[in-house]
């Protein structure tokens, strides 16, 4: 994978990126159902036909750049955590990951958070059992063995005040209404979340 964009391959040819490219930007800025073949044929300069060279349907592009960004947002936190050690340490970095990657790669960020519980479903074998829910859920149950996250509430409610923040969060800064960058705004994130999670 290239260090720039990570849903390209190396090997990808020339029109297999630019497809990439601009279906990613074009599912991101309008959505699924409202960004057809011939929009990303006309965004990228190419035919129907070149497109479904390396695409049968648009379903399949789709599936490919979901699983590729959320693998990379996946392999982020997951290298990001194994860097730190105890609740505080590894809930900033987790909290400063999402913002990097938001910052890094905006398209894929929204694209991500604005498609999952269409998409996960339909995703390969591949993807395998660990989450970023997963991830999460691990996270503040360490947090309540050290008594740092409330030992009361509710885990799954904990898991939709982080995860729906940060998800909200991606919105709010894909439409503008918070200014960026992201990585700005991950100290405050986190001290708003902290005092959630009690």
């Amino acid at each position: 994978m290239t260090d720039s964009i990570f849903y390209i391959s190396d090997d990808d040819p020339p029109s297999k990126r630019r497809i990439l490219v601009e279906g990613l930007r074009l599912f991101a800025e309008r959505g699924l159902s409202a960004t057809s073949i011939r929009d990303i044929a006309s965004a990228t300069g190419y035919s129907n036909p070149a497109l479904y060279k390396h695409f049968k349907t648009k379903d399949e592009l789709v599936l490919v750049l979901f699983e590729r960004s959320y693998k990379e947002l996946m392999h982020r936190i997951t290298l990001a955590l194994s860097r730190e050690t105890g609740f505080s340490e590894k809930f900033r970095t987790y909290v400063k990951t999402f913002c990097e990657f938001y910052d890094e790669h905006p398209h894929a960020s929204i694209f991500t958070t604005n498609n999952l519980a269409v998409l996960w479903p339909r995703v390969s074998g591949t993807m395998g059992d660990r989450t970023v829910i997963t991830i999460t859920r691990q996270l503040l149950e360490d947090g309540k063995q050290e008594g740092l996250v409330s030992k009361t509430a509710d885990l799954s409610l904990l898991l939709v005040l982080v995860t729906g923040t940060i998800n909200q969060l991606n919105r709010q800064f894909y439409l503008n209404a918070i200014e960026g960058p992201a990585k700005k705004h991950a100290a405050g994130i986190e001290k708003i979340l902290r005092a959630g999670l009690g």
